[in-house]
């Protein structure tokens, strides 16, 4: 569902536009490309790194995803292994929140930029007209 910033952060695309990838590459396990973003994206012109270190702020959302779904494991252990000991949960907990962290950490991006940036029907549109003008008249800066 194109303009829900919902489907926008899960699937990681430009707020904006929702068309192009946050990331270079979509893969999150590809961790020679983790953190690789483009600067500006390719369908609407929206720049991802609004201000230097606008990124240190997804640390709260990562934090906060990591918070909640070590609890979410937490109770999954409680209804569903009732006589679980520390030791199997923290083991499985943390090993399995190791595996996840390259996810956290795009979707913590995705997250963060959704909240400052809102969803535009025209940006393409705009976009378009705005490279246009400046082709024909390079000199209105």
């Amino acid at each position: 569902m194109k303009g829900s910033m919902l489907n926008g952060i899960i699937r990681m695309k430009c707020p904006r536009c929702q068309e192009s990838n946050l990331f270079s590459d979509p893969n999150p396990y590809n961790l020679s490309k983790l953190f690789q973003m483009p600067e500006r994206c390719d369908k609407c012109g929206q720049k991802f790194e609004i201000e230097p270190g606008f990124f240190y702020g997804s640390m709260y959302v990562s934090y906060g995803l990591s918070i909640a779904y070590l609890v979410a494991v937490w109770v999954a252990f409680i209804i569903l292994y009732p006589e679980f000991n520390v030791t199997e949960y923290l083991v499985t907990a943390v090993g399995s929140l190791i595996a996840l962290t390259p996810l956290f950490f795009r979707l913590s991006r995705s997250v963060w930029i959704h909240l400052f940036v809102k969803y535009d029907d025209n940006a393409i549109e705009k976009w378009q007209k705005k490279k246009t003008e400046e082709k024909t008249n390079p000199d209105s800066e």
